[in-house]
Formats: C-alpha cells, sequence, structure tokens
C-alpha cells in the first residue's frame, strides 16, 4: 500500500496557492495530504477556510514544525526566508520542496548543501519537468545534435507599476539585511539560466556549470535592483552559452532557448511551449504553471516512495545557476542605470512601464550571435565588462549584496 504523504506548506499567497493546489490533485489520487499550513499575512476567512478542511493553520512556521507530524514541507515564500526556513527543515529530517530560485547567494547555497548530505532537497524549477525540455534534453544527451557548440536564450516580459508595487521586496537588492538580487535573470526568467545548465549537463539527469561568465545589469526603471541585463561564458566542454532578458520593453518576446551542435540544431521557443530542431523533432505543448508543478510533484512524491533515485533539481544541481547569477553582478560591476533620453514611458490602464531605445532588438540580436549590449554598440550600454573565472571564491563581496 502507498504511504500517504503529510506535507506542511509556508506561503498560501501567490505561487503558494498553486502548490496548495498541487498537493490537493494528488491528495485526490491518495498520495499526499495537505496537513498543515503556515502563513502570518491571510485573514480570518482563509483560516476558517483551512480549519473547515481539516487542515491546521499557524502563525509562525516555526510552531509547524514543532507541532504537526509531516514528512515533507514547501517552501513557497519569498526568497529571503529561503535560507532560514530550508535549514530548519532540514535539521528535522524532513523533506522539502523549495520554490525557486534556491537562494541569491553562493555561499547561502553552499550552507544549504552541506545541510543536506541526502539530497532530501527538491528546487522547484518546474521547466525541467516540461515535455518540451525534456524532449530537447533527449535529443542533447542522446546524441542526436552531435557535440553540442552553443546554447542561447533571451526573453523580452515587460513589467509594470504593479509587479514591483505586488510586494515590500520586489525590485530590490536587499530588505532588512536580506539579500534578495530580485529580476528577470533572478527571479521572473531564472528557470531559463538553469535550463541553460540542465542542456550543458552531460547526461540526461545532470547540469553543468560553467567555467567563465562575462555579464551586464541596468535598469530602467528607477529600482534599487535591476531589471535588464545579458551575459555569455562558457562550459568546460567548451560549449559557449549567452543570455539576454528585460522587463523594459513594451512589447513581449517569450523566451527562446537555441541550441546548436555539429549534427544539428534545436530551439525551444514560445516561453517553452514549442520545439523545433532540425533532426525531424518537434513538439508543441503549452503548459501552464499549474500543470508544470503538477508534474514536479509527480515527481517529488516518486523520490519519497523510491520511484525515482533522484529529485529533478537538487540544490547541487542549481550550483551552475546560482555562481553564474553572482557572477554576472562581480563582471558587471554593480548595477547600471540607462540614460533617461533612452527611456520611453507607456501606460496601459493606470499602469505604467518603460520601454529603452532599441532593447528589444538587441535582446533578439544576442540571441542570434550571443554578443552582450555593449559589443553591440547599443548607446546605453557600458562598455568591457570583466569576464570572471568559475569557481566562485563564495566569500568574495558582491557588489550592492554584501
Amino acid at each position: 500500500m502507498t504511504k500517504i504523504v503529510n506535507f506542511g506548506l509556508i506561503g498560501t499567497g501567490g505561487i503558494g496557492a498553486y502548490h496548495r493546489a498541487a498537493i490537493e490533485t494528488h491528495a485526490e489520487a491518495g498520495l499526499a495530504k495537505l496537513v498543515a499550513v503556515a502563513d502570518p499575512t491571510i485573514g480570518e476567512d482563509k483560516i476558517a477556510e483551512f480549519r473547515s478542511k481539516g487542515i491546521h493553520w499557524h502563525a509562525d512556521y516555526r510552531e509547524m514544525l514543532d507541532q504537526e507530524t509531516l514528512d515533507a514541507v514547501v517552501i513557497a515564500t519569498p526568497i529571503p526566508f529561503h535560507l532560514e526556513m530550508t535549514k530548519a527543515c532540514l535539521a528535522r529530517g524532513l523533506f522539502v520542496n523549495l520554490e525557486k530560485p534556491p537562494v541569491p547567494l553562493l555561499g547561502q547555497l553552499e550552507e544549504l548543501i552541506a545541510a543536506d548530505p541526502r539530497n532530501t532537497v527538491n528546487v522547484g524549477f518546474q521547466m525541467i519537468g516540461a515535455a518540451s525540455t525534456q524532449a530537447l534534453k533527449r535529443l542533447i544527451s542522446e546524441g542526436l545534435l552531435g557535440k553540442i557548440l552553443s546554447i542561447r536564450a533571451a526573453g523580452c516580459w515587460p513589467r509594470l507599476d504593479g509587479y514591483y508595487g505586488r510586494a515590500r521586496w520586489a525590485g530590490k537588492m536587499s530588505i532588512d539585511g536580506a539579500p534578495i538580487f530580485d529580476g528577470p535573470a533572478t527571479n521572473a526568467l531564472a528557470h531559463v539560466i538553469h535550463t541553460i545548465m540542465y542542456c550543458a549537463g552531460e547526461t540526461h539527469d545532470t547540469f553543468s556549470v560553467p567555467s567563465e561568465v562575462t555579464g551586464e545589469l541596468y535598469r530602467a526603471r528607477r529600482i534599487e535592483s535591476y531589471d535588464t541585463a545579458c551575459l555569455k561564458g562558457r562550459f568546460p566542454s567548451d560549449i559557449a552559452f549567452s543570455l539576454a532578458v528585460t522587463h523594459a520593453t513594451e512589447n513581449k518576446f517569450p523566451f527562446s532557448i537555441q541550441v546548436k551542435g555539429t549534427l544539428g540544431s534545436a530551439t525551444l521557443s514560445e516561453d517553452g511551449a514549442r520545439l523545433e530542431s532540425s533532426v525531424g523533432v518537434s513538439l508543441d505543448r503549452e503548459e501552464s504553471t499549474q500543470q508544470l508543478l503538477d508534474i514536479n510533484y509527480t515527481e517529488f512524491l516518486k523520490v519519497l516512495s523510491g520511484e525515482r533515485a533522484r529529485f529533478p533539481s537538487t540544490l547541487r544541481d542549481t550550483r551552475g545557476y546560482v555562481e553564474t547569477t553572482n557572477a554576472i553582478l562581480l563582471s558587471s560591476g554593480g548595477i547600471h542605470d540607462i540614460p533617461m533620453e533612452f527611456i520611453r514611458e507607456y501606460r496601459q490602464g493606470e499602469e505604467a512601464g518603460f520601454d529603452v531605445t532599441g532593447l528589444r532588438e538587441a535582446v533578439l540580436e544576442s540571441l542570434s550571435n550571443g554578443r552582450l549590449f555593449s559589443a553591440q554598440g547599443c548607446s546605453w550600454a557600458i562598455g568591457n565588462p570583466a569576464p570572471i573565472s568559475l569557481p566562485l571564491d563564495s566569500t568574495t563581496p558582491l557588489p550592492g549584496l554584501t
């Protein structure tokens, strides 16, 4: 008989609601049960709803951990709380499903890896489980594209005032002394960087860590953190890679990842919904956030039942993502303001957004040739960012973060 996994959920709003739905879907299949939630921000109506369904509510997650009998805990909270909460769960011997990104700093990641010798933490980069991502990785790992030469990615996801007003930490580098590093490459489009690391991994389940990264960070919106990023780098296997992402264009460009090899090429496009290749393999399957989370929970539960050997993304698997994002900040020498003469404000209803002159075109050019914005001659770009060799020293100070 299959054991029902007792879950605790920390954070019930935003992405937490999707996690709750995923647990409930698996509860209907007799595989899971949401025993308790911890969230100090919800009102009496929501608390009453939980209690009516037999779900215990706690204002403090530590109280939940101490008082409930749990097998696994989901952490669906803002980034600054991930380190403390994950450590608390690991200290109690619990499995953890940690919402992405794991933590902002390499030193924090190393602390969590040391606290998780049994690989009991799954990091919720749900795009890894998408049908199109899995099909792309099979093309790579089975050698159908030959030796991989380059991986390039890009995306424009416009964001308006409401996005930055939705939470106290939005658009921040840190808050109350806790690092955040919020921005397109480290939050909304973080899964694109992680997928690059996955595509560069030598086997179907593995990820790679770059040997060098060069990057640039900018802000059009006058926030503390950044809203525009580009980078290029190389893996130890000599695969070249690049990324260009932004929230500062009026028109969206759904993210795309292009993989080129000696025998063929493949492109993941339309925010991961479509796979096209030169070797006769294609796929067109849009999967919602909820569907991807449901897949992630299925794989999570398979590990707990012994049907699967490892989580889709362990803490160790995220090293490439964390080192790369830390290296961008070092290489860029901090975050650079785009001069106002290159910024146009546009409005959608009561909210405003910002569009940078030539930025969407620069993002697309980066996807085509892997060049940084400064190398393209963008008038607002800085010149000559410093290449950063990896692995990083986790004690190296990062501009604006430490």
